[in-house]
C-alpha cells in the first residue's frame, strides 16, 4: 500500500488508522514507544549477503534487532555505508525534546527500512512540524527539518520532502556520520529554541495594531523607496518590492488580527517566495545547517531591505540598511530584534 506503514505509535489518529495511539510527554516516552512497538531497532549489525546457490555478494545486509528479540534484514548496502546507531537516534530525539519540541509520532515504514520521529514545534512564523527521518536501505539520508505537513506515512513523508525538503538538513551515511550527528544534535536544540523566541515575538505582533501613519512608517522601514537620484533599475526594483509586499499583505494566508503581524507575515513570506507564491533562491551568510533545519520564513529577515537604528562602536546612532548593518558585523537576529522593537515600541 502507498502508506507503507510498518509499525509504531502516534499521539493522534491518522488517515490510515493503522497506528497505535499512545501518550508521549517526554523523550523517554517516545523512545519507549518506538522500541516497544518494534518500530525502532535497539541494535544494528551487518551481515554478509549470500545467494541461495552459495555465491557471496559484494554487499552487506543491515540487520536490525528489536526489543522483542526479533531480527530483520532492513537494507542491503555497500561496504562504506554507515547506518545511524540506536544510540545516536535516541540522542537526536532527546535533543529535540529538550529544546522544546513536543513528540507526536515514532514509527517505521517500508518493512522497517525507514524510521521516523515527528514533533510539534512553535507555530506562527515557522513551520509547525519537526521531522527526523532515516533509512537503513540507502533510500533516504538522515534527514532533519521542519514542514507544514503532518507526516504519518510514506505519502505524507514524500509530500513534506517535496514541499519543504530543500530547507532540510540531510547527512549521508558514510564514515564520520556519528561526529556529524553530534553537531546536528546541538543544531536542533539551538534551532528549536530560536524558533520559540520567534514565536513569542510573533504572538505579540499578531495582536498589535498600529495607526495608519505608524503602519506606513513601518512599511517604509521594511520596503523603502529608492533614494533620490537612483538609477531607473534601482527605482523599478524598489517599486516592485513595495508592490509585492502590498500583494503579500493582502493575501488571506498572511492576514491576522494585528496589522503588525500581517506586515511580519508579508515581509517573511517574500524572503523565499515571489508575490505569486513561487519559490526563489535565498542569499545570506547564516549557518547553512540552521538555515536548512528551519528554512527561511522565520530566520531570513536580514534579506529584507529595511532601515534600523544601530549603535555604532563609537556610541553614535546611524541609520543604515540591513545589508550595511550586516557588513558592520551586526547579527541577523540583532537586526530582526531591532526592527521588531522599532515597530512594537511605537
Amino acid at each position: 500500500m502507498a502508506h507503507q506503514w510498518h509499525s509504531g505509535v502516534l499521539t493522534a489518529s491518522s488517515w490510515h488508522g493503522l497506528e497505535e495511539i499512545g501518550v508521549m510527554t517526554s523523550a523517554d516516552d517516545m523512545i519507549r514507544h518506538g522500541e516497544r512497538s518494534n518500530a525502532w531497532p535497539v541494535k544494528i549489525d551487518y551481515s554478509d549477503v549470500v545467494t541461495t546457490c552459495g555465491l557471496t555478494v559484494d554487499k552487506r545486509a543491515v540487520v536490525a534487532t528489536y526489543e522483542s528479540a526479533a531480527r530483520a534484514a532492513v537494507g542491503v548496502c555497500g561496504g562504506r555505508y554507515a547506518a545511524t546507531t540506536p544510540e545516536s537516534w535516541r540522542a537526536l530525539v532527546q535533543a529535540a525534546v529538550e529544546a522544546g519540541a513536543k513528540p507526536t509520532g515514532c514509527f517505521a515504514l517500508a518493512g522497517g527500512s525507514r524510521v521516523l520521529a515527528t514533533f510539534d514545534v512553535g507555530g506562527n512564523g515557522i513551520r509547525t512540524h519537526l521531522v527526523i527521518a532515516d533509512s537503513f536501505d540507502g533510500s533516504l539520508k538522515l534527514t532533519v527539518g521542519t514542514t507544514s505537513v503532518r507526516v504519518v506515512c510514506a505519502n505524507t513523508l514524500a509530500s513534506s520532502l517535496r514541499t519543504d525538503g530543500e530547507d532540510m538538513a540531510m547527512l549521508r551515511h558514510t564514515t564520520g556520520l556519528e561526529s556529524k550527528i553530534a553537531g546536528l544534535k546541538s543544531a536542533i536544540q539551538l534551532a528549536v529554541r530560536d524558533g520559540e523566541k520567534v514565536k513569542a515575538a510573533f504572538d505579540k505582533a499578531e495582536h498589535t495594531i498600529l495607526t495608519n501613519d505608524s503602519y506606513e512608517r513601518a512599511f517604509n522601514l521594511l520596503f523603502p523607496e529608492a533614494p533620490e537620484g537612483s538609477s531607473k533599475v534601482a527605482v523599478t526594483r524598489a517599486e516592485n518590492a513595495r508592490r509585492d509586499a502590498m500583494i503579500a499583505a493582502s493575501m488571506p494566508i498572511n492576514r491576522v488580527a494585528g496589522n503588525v503581524g500581517t506586515l511580519w507575515n508579508a515581509a517573511t513570506y517574500l524572503v523565499d517566495r515571489n508575490a505569486d507564491g513561487s519559490k526563489r533562491k535565498v542569499r545570506g551568510e547564516a549557518s547553512a545547517l540552521e538555515n536548512m533545519l528551519f528554512g527561511t520564513r522565520a530566520d531570513r529577515i536580514d534579506e529584507i531591505q529595511s532601515l534600523i537604528d544601530v549603535v555604532m562602536t563609537d556610541g553614535t546612532y546611524q541609520k543604515m540598511t540591513v545589508n550595511e548593518a550586516a557588513e558592520h558585523g551586526i547579527s541577523a537576529k540583532a537586526i530582526a530584534e531591532s526592527f521588531m522593537a522599532e515597530m512594537l515600541g511605537d
